[in-house]
């Protein structure tokens, strides 16, 4: 009886099927778009357009350019509204494209975002190099501006104050006459010429930067006794938990540096630095200090120079440093049998440049999960005494380099923080406990420190949501006006001193600890420890690097 039931309904089905298409001929494929696939959006940070579209399932949006995002990147089925929000401003003298492309099931579409081409800048030459002796250098540049509407400006010292000049008003060419001092010192030396607009709101919009080199006088001494070159000094042995490592080693130092005790010297008042802030002042015997010795053929960055880790300046008004990071495990593995993936590596420079970068997330040997590993880079910034090589050095190597904190200071140019960099983020804070002083809710019941608004304890600290913080003006929030991580004042908040204190349990005894061991431990250490300092605030002209997630394998 089934199976003459089964004859019976398999033809009808199939004529069901067959009326059904019949009856709707026009069925509507997976995308329908109200406007196009392309969108244009203006050239400054912040102009926004939309892209209006229907579709008959769920969909999502990937695959676009670093200058702008989408928001939001996935839906349901329905009525679709993407907005694309440009998150750098245009400056090229050209408009500039990219595809990213809808999903939904396999069908995929390409939709095409130009961003118009704003106000600008052409240099002759982006980067110019100078002898030791100074003398006059003339930096040519185009624009559709005219020439009382541009802003040119130098912080140094050694460049006369910059007046641009009209030389063809017609073809809207100028140039600026500069008068370059000599050089006296050894060390090569880099200025930034911006160039600057003001829009209509009154806000100063960089342009374009040109960057100037100058030789230093010295002698071009090259190092030949490489013979103290990877040995190795244990600065401190851990005498509580498992022994964290920290590896200092320097950049820029000749043999003769090494041979009159200077690079001990640079090595030990950095080992104070580190330990300066409270907690990690109070949870220092967790910790296994080691100086590897690093002989560098010259004793300064730029062009001509060599040194152990190739380090450099990233210029453009920017203080971002880079190195060869192979090099750095090279010398980090001078300690025999060192835990690499738990390892903090901290490379000192040979410089008094204002400078200083970070780099972690980086990854196991088959790429599939991260490890604790980074390396800060820092000069002696202003000489071995001052406070700000102490503020920098803490901020990097041990803000992001060892906790993994964020920035929390903020730039109005930059505007509201894309929402790519807000999931990403969202998932390292899921995955590895990272970036615990920034969230993106502004609701004091759902960020990550709202325990410590809520106690009465951490009532005097001045915390609360505040928003600004990963760089971007809006849309990233942190938990205290200054911090350590903003300004490199007023020491470390306290959802970073908790964060840190996580971290030193977790590497040196293999727990986690609970809020209330936290507090306890926190008011017995922070309270009239003199914690909160007070240092000069950061330029706001200058962009100061953030952290590097690398994503790369290393060992």
């Amino acid at each position: 009886m089934d199976k003459i039931r089964k004859r019976w309904l398999m033809p009808w089905m199939v004529c069901l099927l067959i009326s059904c298409t019949e009856d709707h001929p026009n069925i509507r494929p997976a995308f329908v778009f109200e406007d196009g696939t392309e969108v244009t959006i203006g050239p400054d940070a912040g102009d926004q357009a939309q892209l209006a579209f229907n579709s008959s399932a769920t969909w999502k949006a990937s695959g676009q350019a670093e200058w702008y995002s989408l928001s939001p990147t996935y839906g349901k089925g329905g009525d679709g509204l993407i907005t694309v929000t440009a998150t750098a401003g245009n400056y090229t003298g050209e408009e500039r494209k990219d595809t990213f492309t809808l999903r939904s099931g396999n069908l995929a579409r390409a939709i095409i975002v130009t961003q118009a081409a704003g106000k600008y800048v052409k240099t002759e030459q982006s980067e110019y190099h100078v002898a030791a002796e100074g003398g006059y250098l003339e930096v040519n540049f185009s624009s559709n501006l005219n020439s009382q509407d541009i802003v040119v400006a130098s912080e140094a010292e050694w460049l006369a104050q910059p007046q641009t000049k009209t030389a063809m008003a017609e073809a809207q060419e100028y140039f600026v006459p500069l008068s370059v001092l000599p050089n006296t010192d050894n060390t090569s030396r880099t200025a930034y010429l911006d160039f600057y607009y003001q829009d209509t709101a009154g806000y100063d919009i960089l342009l374009t930067t040109v960057t100037i080199t100058q030789d230093g006088n010295g002698s071009g001494y090259s190092s030949s006794d490489y013979s103290a070159d990877k040995t190795l000094r244990v600065m401190q042995t851990a005498t509580a938990g498992s022994g964290i490592p920290f590896v200092l080693m320097g950049d820029g130092f000749v043999d003769t540096d090494i041979a009159d005790g200077t690079y001990d010297k640079v090595m030990d008042r950095a080992l104070e630095n580190l330990f300066s802030e409270e907690p990690i002042r109070s949870l220092r015997d967790y910790f296994t200090v080691y100086a590897v010795t690093a002989v560098s053929k010259n004793g300064e960055f730029g062009r001509g120079y060599e040194t152990a880790f190739g380090c450099q300046m990233e210029g453009n008004g920017s203080t971002g440093i880079s190195g060869n990071e192979e090099t750095v495990v090279e010398y980090a593995q001078c300690v025999e049998g060192i835990d690499m993936a738990n390892t903090l590596a901290v490379v000192v420079l040979n410089s008094t440049e204002y400078a200083g970068t970070t780099y972690f997330g980086f990854t196991n040997s088959s790429g599939s999960s991260y490890n604790e590993f980074a390396i800060a880079y820092c000069p002696v910034i202003n000489g071995l005494e001052d406070e700000k090589f102490r503020q920098v050095l803490t901020h990097e190597a041990i803000g992001h380099g060892f906790t993994k904190l964020y920035d929390e200071y903020a730039y109005e140019a930059y505007g509201a923080i894309p929402q790519t960099e807000v999931l990403q983020t969202q998932y390292l804070q899921r995955l590895m406990g990272w970036a615990a002083n920034v969230d993106f809710t502004s609701d004091p019941d759902k960020v990550l420190w709202t325990k410590f608004l809520h106690d009465d304890r951490y009532a005097g600290e001045g915390l609360g949501v505040f928003e600004g913080a990963c760089t971007y003006w809006s849309g990233a929030y942190r938990p205290s006006e200054e911090s350590m991580m903003n300004n490199n004042t007023e020491g470390f908040n306290a959802p970073s001193r908790q964060a840190i204190f996580n971290q030193v349990m977790k590497l040196g005894e293999g727990r986690t600890p609970d809020y209330e061991e936290f507090v306890t431990f926190d008011r017995q250490t922070v309270t009239g420890s003199g914690a909160k300092r007070t240092a000069t605030p950061r330029s706001a002209a200058k962009a100061f690097a953030p952290p590097r997630l690398t994503n790369k394998k290393l060992f």
